[in-house]
């Protein structure tokens, strides 16, 4: 057994001492992956699809613009205003808007009435939600949401017609009368 082992271990040894042929390194930038970050690159098949790249080595992400991107009152948001504050509707409408592309239109004097309110408790936290949802619970249903996409300014005004109003009023339950 002691004859067998030693030409095994001889042969092992020799092995290990041949000389190793080193593989190159890659020269094109766009196949290297030591990289930490991420690279763009396209390959042939990607030419006929020019809306979508190859992204790093194995992901292949999309060029086109998101719903939100497209139409910005469908981002989502997620809205916390600062208890310690005691902000009116108006202000807390330009809390909402900061970063989303929008102003809020001048205050007309219909809307004025709405703008002054305080904020109630329940809108000091909103989302996550669209952007266009938050601000039409922000204003109630009393208030019709309108768009100037051109300034892309956001405006208020009241609804045709009182149905909103008469809605709430009927889903607020009947509380009976207190009796002496």
């Amino acid at each position: 057994m002691e004859r067998f082992f030693t030409p095994v271990c001889l042969l092992g040894l020799l092995s290990a001492c041949t000389a190793q042929i080193p593989t190159p390194l890659p020269t094109k930038p766009e196949i290297d992956s030591s990289s930490n970050r991420p690279h763009l690159s396209r390959s042939r098949a990607d030419e006929s699809h020019p809306s979508e790249l190859r992204y790093g080595r194995y992901t292949r992400v999309s060029t086109e613009p998101t719903t939100e991107q497209r139409n910005l009152l469908a981002q989502i948001v997620d809205v916390s205003i600062p208890s310690n504050l005691n902000p009116s509707v108006q202000e807390a409408m330009h809390y909402v808007l900061q970063r989303s592309g929008y102003s809020l239109c001048p205050a007309a004097e219909p809307v004025k009435i709405l703008f002054t309110r305080p904020l109630p408790a329940a809108h000091y936290r909103l989302g996550p939600i669209s952007l266009r949802n938050a601000l039409q619970v922000l204003a109630g249903p009393a208030w019709q949401l309108t768009i100037d996409e051109v300034s892309r300014s956001v405006c208020f005004e009241r609804q045709k017609n009182d149905a909103a109003v008469v809605r709430l009023a009927h889903s607020v339950p009947h509380q009976p009368e207190a009796r002496p």
